[in-house]
């Protein structure tokens, strides 16, 4: 088995620890997780992660959506993980071809199965 890379950005501190804990006990190495959309950028480009899991509303002057756009051509399959419930900010958020978009709170067996379904088209 192939140990993936998930880099999580999200600016609540106890969501990022419950959220690398779930990973880790899953198998998956966590690298790194950041809360600010700017740490997200370098860090994509320096880690480049096998997957990120990415909050929208997070801390810095960009969101998880204009991360995504200036790591587009790392070709890093992204799953948003948002307690946002707006059309216009979903609607941007699909406009990035995330692998997916998942509302907070997110059930574990989802959560899991998303990341699986995910890292398997990178296998491939």
């Amino acid at each position: 088995m192939v140990n993936f890379r998930v880099m999580v950005v999200e600016d609540d501190g106890i969501i990022a620890l419950g959220l690398q804990y779930k990973l880790e006990s899953w198998g998956y190495t966590v690298d790194p997780t950041v809360f600010s959309g700017e740490d997200a950028v370098e860090k994509s480009f320096q880690q480049k992660p096998d997957l990120i899991l990415m909050d929208i509303g997070i801390k810095g002057e960009l969101n998880g959506i204009e991360v995504a756009h200036q790591i587009k051509e790392l070709n890093i399959p992204i799953i948003y993980i948002t307690g946002l419930d707006d059309e216009i900010v979903t609607q941007k958020a699909m406009e990035t071809v995330p692998y997916a978009l998942l509302k907070k709170p997110v059930n574990n067996d989802v959560l899991k199965h998303t990341i699986q379904s995910a890292l398997e088209e990178l296998d491939k």
